[in-house]
């Protein structure tokens, strides 16, 4: 593949991009729609929004189909990648537009945001599959957790920072105009990429490609692939936001009786800010971290998974002890803000050599169905994060029932975090390093 397509640096630009308008698209209804709930209704219930939540990512879980006929469906012209990335992207927009336009007043308002969230991410989802089939077909392996590392960084910053930061500026009552232009910023994300020179386009057998597609449920060693990469997604969302609850429940912020989030200081304009401060902290560990691991997995993969799960378990044990001995404003921000950056470091590092390795081995396994596998790998990451979304939910709702003390709960939560990590781990270290890392390390071990 190295041979093949001559890496212009553009490309990164145009990846990096794309993910960082990636980032509102998925960022805005995260970060911004629960402040909104709140400014209409006056509360939030906290396991309705995760369920929300939960069915707008749905399609982030079944992104493969799309795959499968990137893969195998395009045109000489515009190529295998472009058409799917253009046409998803725009009718994700759609939609964009249609919730700037109409967002009811009541209670309905969870199921019409549920539903408006199902489809936008649906079309991010579909075109996201495409753009990463077209990311494996021409950077190459010696660069490819740097580009990583750069695109996760964008994503985040636009999912942390852009569509919470317009907010902050244009006010609750303008939130539609944020709608549009995330809409805008989605199409003009998903036409750029029609610059990238594709690699030519191969005629592969009907047959052939169904043989090989029945492998990704035969082969045992894809199996250990799917486990490790569903228990390492279960954290990513789901702790987030319960350590944010936990910062500002310290700083009297916010309240949390059974599973209803009030108010306690200011509105809902105000709670943004705070989650905003919150969420920021978490971007520039997301930059640190992103970029840290880009690096050093483009020297040894798997020396840089080791210390990256090592150093998230013990985060996930020890994270909120501390907001549950203080309660004085200051010190709870200043921990609370140490505690995000950390985390947005040590998720995103995860995320990068992750979504690294994955890609090594969709175009070790299958070289002619990269962009199918590595869509049923992201897949089944989003699978992870939305089953580990609807855990934390339920764990909240079963232990209310028994536990008053909120830091508890989410201790308990966040222990759940932990194990579901180390079992990932150890599933990872079964999978043979020889279809991943780096020609060089291995010359390395072989002589040692």
């Amino acid at each position: 593949m190295d041979d093949q397509v001559n890496y212009n640096k553009s490309y990164t630009f145009i990846f990096s991009l794309f993910y960082f308008c990636q980032g509102f698209v998925q960022g805005v209804p995260f970060l911004v729609w629960k402040p909104y709930i709140q400014e209409i209704l006056g509360t939030v219930d906290i396991a309705l929004w995760l369920t929300v939540y939960a069915i707008g990512n749905f399609p982030w879980a079944i992104k493969m189909i799309v795959g499968i006929f990137n893969d195998k469906i395009g045109t000489k012209k515009y190529g295998r990648r472009f058409p799917w990335i253009i046409s998803f992207g725009t009718f994700g927009a759609i939609w964009w537009f249609i919730l700037a336009y109409y967002v009811p007043s009541d209670e309905s308002i969870y199921l019409w945001l549920a539903f408006i969230y199902f489809m936008t991410q649906l079309g991010m989802a579909f075109a996201d599959t495409a753009l990463d089939g077209l990311i494996l077909d021409v950077t190459p392996k010696r660069k490819l957790a740097r580009v990583q590392g750069y695109t996760w960084t964008l994503m985040f910053l636009g999912y942390g920072v852009g569509g919470m930061l317009l907010t902050l500026i244009l006010g609750m009552e303008n939130v539609y105009i944020v709608h549009i232009i995330t809409g805008i910023l989605m199409i003009l994300s998903c036409i750029l990429p029609y610059r990238i020179k594709e690699p030519e386009l191969k005629d592969i057998a009907i047959r052939e490609f169904g043989k090989e597609l029945v492998t990704f449920a035969t082969k045992k060693q894809n199996w250990k692939v799917y486990l490790y990469t569903f228990l390492a997604a279960f954290q990513g969302i789901m702790l987030l936001d319960f350590i944010t609850y936990v910062v500002l429940i310290s700083m009297n912020i916010i309240t949390v009786q059974d599973t209803i989030l009030s108010i306690t200081q200011g509105g809902a304009l105000e709670l943004l800010g705070w989650s905003s401060i919150f969420y920021f902290a978490s971007g520039v560990g997301t930059v640190i971290g992103s970029l840290i691991s880009g690096k050093f997995g483009d020297k040894s993969r798997k020396n840089t998974i080791k210390w990256v799960f090592f150093l998230f378990i013990p985060y996930c044990l020890i994270v909120i002890i501390p907001f549950s001995l203080i309660g004085e404003f200051l010190i709870a921000l200043v921990f609370g803000i140490i505690a995000l950056v950390l985390f947005g470091a040590i998720q995103n590092a995860l995320v990068v050599v992750n979504q690294t390795i994955r890609g090594d081995l969709a175009r070790k396994y299958y070289p002619n169905l990269k962009s199918t596998y590595f869509a049923l790998l992201v897949s089944i990451i989003n699978a992870g994060q939305n089953v580990g979304t609807l855990i934390g939910a339920a764990l909240l709702s079963f232990l209310v029932l028994f536990i008053a003390n909120f830091y508890i709960i989410v201790f308990i939560i966040s222990t759940f975090c932990a194990i579901s990590l180390a079992i990932s781990y150890f599933l990872f270290r079964t999978i043979d390093p020889l279809d991943y890392e780096l020609e060089v390390e291995i010359h390395k071990e072989s002589h040692l």
